[in-house]
């Protein structure tokens, strides 16, 4: 089958589609199949996720170790799937297998305990009926899964397979944390991969952050012997899973306890697609609240975002359900057919649709940081990434850990600026890859540590600073110090704004000879009693630095002015930011968007056509989206070029007056093709 990037005509899935999953519970085996593929066909999907086995089959299995649903006799033909896949290809419908293996009865696992996940205690993890977690290291995935596999593939020719949950089991259904899995598989394992160190057992612990690279390639090797496996059997499949799959899958969904962020789905799709845009990403949107709660449904408004965020990017639309249509009334199932039927109506559109946005946003990666580092990594990239949506640049994000390799598959070149937001140390291919491209004539801005190793070495040739002096994180430290412009006299308790506020960490930097500087530091001074309030001075600390490394530049920002806006909301960091980006890395764009700032804004091409999405994200509130607000007024300026535009949504031509183009009130979101930019 080749590469996942290998496009053959057997492989349906390169075109678009949208997709409804039927999450089947034991109960739903009396479902009337026609009338569910008539649903979905009517939803605007195209195909149909269905319940297959692993856990629990839907079908009447053959294997002992292959636990079967046995209601599924009450059916006339005693076999749910037999039903199901006539019924979706007789209506035009692709059936995929969702599989989870993720969990054993209890019985297999008193067979079987090498196939279960162990705690650093050594307990197991046991679920609702007796279900017991097994583990990705053991024989249960190892081996028995190929032979489920095996099974399915030869009794049906479904068109692709998702497999949930494989995942090393740190955590259980009640968001109990268990730790890392210390079974028999998984020490071995670790002590080959990581030469003998010590196995942590959980986050806290030294070595974590290894023992997620080393998760990693065990599901990614994983995945590449399932996807082997059944290209294999059925060569027209797919798989949905991970890195080496056909697909990439992103689960939508809200938690109980977790602190959203309203761009997730879009951070994560934008994170595949400008790795591998030629890899599709499905984005599997959850109807309920939350797993403790599937009978609730999400907010209509808040599942919009889902799919909206989803197609923006270029990503896939899926509708995840449990049960089957008409059982459980989910009220944003009308909003998300609405979204569906618009994306299988115009996916000429969708069909070719490819980022083209030149700057890049850094996503920082837990595999490469201790937590607190992470924590304080991730809080600035959610604040620069805030800032750069409000100003309405275009930008996608690159994870971390795709650096390299976007580069050595030519990705990097595309973009002229990349932000590094607080990024800690480097692997050595990052930095070579970085700093060739700089090198090239991109400019790259770093916040904070952002490459910086153990003695405060500054990885990166292409930045302006020599080294790391100090570094500050204590608060009380931080509080009553500000950035701003030079004063009109040092001495004097008279300052020009705006003042930043010192938040979060502060690094001094050994400037590079050359290197050029804007703005300075006040350090710190009392701040109470309100009658001792003065006496902050103005010294020789620079407030973002800047220099050339052949045909590029390099700048660093010593402060977290990223995690200064995510965490305190000050518009001064935002435009502190602007105006580094204005004057240091501001790319070049084929247009320029100005609206409102609660509206998202993203850039791909299709061809000779530019198409912006733009999402109304007005209803944000705490912990998911509600009613937005119409915004009026809007337009994308082109300059001098002879253009035309037409609204995807309110199916309308716009008229282009003086570089301008007028846009209609903006309602939940709005698609503009415009042609002959």
């Amino acid at each position: 089958m080749g590469d996942a990037g290998t496009i053959t005509t057997s492989q349906w899935w390169r075109k678009p589609f949208a997709m409804l999953q039927t999450n089947l519970r034991e109960i739903d085996v009396d479902m009337d199949v026609g009338a569910v593929a008539d649903y979905i066909k009517q939803y605007g999907a195209s195909a149909w996720l269905i319940g297959i086995g692993g856990i629990q089959a839907q079908y009447p299995t053959e294997l002992p170790f292959h636990s079967r649903n046995e209601r599924v006799a009450q059916r006339q033909s005693g076999d749910l799937i037999s039903d199901a896949l006539q019924a979706a290809h007789s209506r035009g419908l692709r059936l995929l297998a969702r599989m989870d293996f993720s969990k054993v009865s209890a019985e297999r696992a008193a067979e079987h305990p090498e196939w279960c996940y162990k705690s650093p205690s050594g307990k197991l993890q046991t679920h609702t009926d007796s279900l017991v977690s097994v583990c990705p290291s053991g024989d249960y995935y190892q081996a028995r899964m190929f032979d489920i596999l095996d099974e399915v593939t030869h009794r049906y020719d479904v068109d692709g397979f998702f497999v949930n949950w494989t995942t090393m089991n740190e955590e259980d259904y009640y968001k109990h944390y268990h730790g890392v899995c210390h079974c028999s598989n998984c020490v071995r394992r670790w002590s080959d991969f990581s030469g003998g160190l010590e196995m942590p057992k959980g986050p806290k612990d030294d070595h974590y952050a290894e023992w997620l690279q080393f998760s990693r390639d065990l599901i990614d090797e994983l995945t590449g012997r399932v996807r082997a496996f059944i290209a294999n059997k059925l060569p027209s499949a797919c798989l949905i899973l991970g890195k080496s799959a056909d697909i990439m899958f992103h689960e939508a969904n809200n938690a109980v306890g977790r602190e959203l962020w309203h761009h997730a789905t879009t951070e994560m799709v934008s994170s595949w697609i400008s790795y591998r845009p030629e890899v599709p990403v499905l984005v599997n949107s959850t109807t309920f609240m939350d797993m403790p709660y599937r009978m609730a449904s999400e907010e209509p408004a808040h599942f919009a975002q889902y799919l909206l965020q989803a197609i923006s990017r270029g990503g896939y639309p899926s509708t995840y359900m449990m049960g089957f249509p008409g059982r459980i009334p989910y009220m944003c199932l009308d909003v998300g057919s609405e979204i569906s039927r618009f994306y299988r109506k115009w996916q000429s559109i969708y069909d070719g649709l490819r980022p083209c946005a030149r700057t890049g946003i850094v996503r920082p990666d837990r595999a490469h940081m201790a937590q607190v580092q992470y924590d304080a990594a991730l809080s600035e990239f959610r604040g620069l990434y805030t800032a750069m949506q409000e100003l309405h640049i275009p930008f996608d994000i690159i994870a971390q850990e795709h650096i390299s390799a976007t580069a050595e598959n030519g990705g990097l070149k595309r973009y002229q600026v990349l932000i590094l937001p607080n990024t800690g140390k480097l692997s050595a291919d990052d930095v070579l890859a970085l700093d060739n491209w700089v090198s090239a004539g991109g400019r790259l801005i770093a916040t904070a540590g952002s490459g910086i190793q153990e003695g405060g070495f500054i990885q990166l040739k292409s930045l302006p600073t020599h080294r790391q002096l100090t570094v500050e994180v204590e608060r009380a430290a931080l509080w009553s110090s500000y950035y701003a412009q030079p004063q009109p006299e040092a001495n004097k308790h008279v300052y020009t704004g705006p003042m930043v506020p010192l938040y979060g960490a502060s690094h001094l930097f050994e400037w590079k000879t050359g290197s050029q500087g804007q703005c300075k530091l006040l350090a710190h001074a009392p701040f109470s009693p309100p009658e001792k309030a003065y006496g902050n001075i103005q010294v020789e600390q620079r407030g973002y630095g800047s220099w050339a490394y052949g045909a590029g530049k390099g700048v660093v920002i010593p402060f977290t002015v990223g995690r200064g806006y995510h965490e305190l909301g000050l518009g001064v960091y935002r435009d502190f930011y602007a105006k580094i980006l204005r004057e240091e890395g501001e790319a070049e764009e084929k247009l320029a968007c100005n609206i409102a700032e609660q509206v998202e804004m993203t850039l791909n091409t299709n061809g000779s056509k530019t198409v912006v999405h733009l999402i109304n994200m007005s209803g944000a509130r705490k912990q998911n989206f509600g009613s937005h607000l119409p915004v009026v007024g809007g337009t994308i300026s082109v300059g001098d070029r002879a253009v035309t535009a037409y609204a995807l949504r309110s199916d309308q031509s716009l008229e282009v007056r003086n570089g301008e183009i007028i846009l209609p009130t903006l309602d939940l979101f709005e698609v503009i093709v415009i042609e002959g930019l």
